[in-house]
């Protein structure tokens, strides 16, 4: 008798069996996370930063191969300037770089990703008011100043990825303030078969349970940050640099866009 296995195009999404048991790792993961006392993380020699470790773990759960491209940039620090997809940006970015993030407030109640930012030293911003705007900008100068790099997202909501919003300037008057330059990075998703992978996108009204559930079923994600070269803020208004960050991050997104 002959056995022939059948597994599910790379193109497909995954049976409930299988998302359900990478949900399972996926929990098993996040709640190391929250049960262990902070600072006794995955210690070892090998490893001084053990929140970068643990979102490099769990990006293994949701078998991402994650790929890194431009110019290192140098020790910093920097106020990082991003694109924004999904909720799995946080962990890209976060487990190639050590830095406070300043995410929207919605995002504080979303779902695991939520009190998991809080606990990683998230800052969260109210966009419409203007005493958060006033107390996050000056939390973001006594990173930079403090040596410690801050990742933006300007566009200030998600995208599917395909275009990219204006850039909100006002965080960016933090990088005149205190000469630091800004380092532009790109994010990408891609399939196995190379177009954009729509399935990381986390938009509009969807419920986390869903996006989360629909990541689940993607054999293999491809994720590409890339780093554009700093822009310094030497005699630039933050419009100036909040536009020559966005040229800089779209120039980068239109020439890796692969074939359809």
């Amino acid at each position: 008798m002959r056995i022939v296995l059948s597994f599910p195009r790379p193109d497909r999404p995954l049976p409930g069996s299988v998302r359900g048991f990478r949900a399972f790792r996926v929990g098993t993961h996040i709640a190391g996370f929250f049960l262990s006392p902070p600072g006794k993380r995955n210690l070892s020699p090998e490893n001084s930063d053990p929140l970068s470790h643990w979102c490099q773990g769990l990006l293994s759960k949701f078998k991402v191969e994650v790929r890194v491209e431009g110019p290192p940039p140098g020790p910093g620090p920097f106020p990082i300037v991003a694109n924004h997809i999904s909720w799995m940006d946080i962990l890209l970015i976060r487990q190639l770089i050590p830095g406070q993030f300043i995410a929207k407030e919605e995002i504080a109640l979303w779902p695991v990703i939520g009190p998991g930012a809080r606990r990683a030293g998230t800052l969260f911003i109210s966009r419409n008011k203007l005493s958060s705007l006033r107390a996050t900008f000056l939390q973001v100068c006594r990173c930079l100043e403090r040596g410690q790099s801050v990742v933006l997202f300007p566009e200030g909501t998600t995208t599917t990825g395909e275009h990219l919003l204006p850039f909100r300037s006002g965080l960016f008057e933090s990088a005149r303030r205190t000469g630091v330059p800004i380092l532009p990075l790109a994010l990408r998703y891609e399939s196995l078969t190379g177009p954009p992978n729509h399935a990381t996108s986390y938009t509009g009204g969807e419920s986390f349970g869903r996006s989360l559930w629909r990541t689940l079923g993607e054999a293999r994600i491809m994720a590409r940050l890339i780093l554009r070269p700093p822009i310094f803020p030497e005699k630039k208004s933050r419009k100036v640099l909040a536009a020559e960050a966005r040229h800089s991050i779209l120039s980068t997104l239109s020439e890796t866009t692969p074939p359809q």
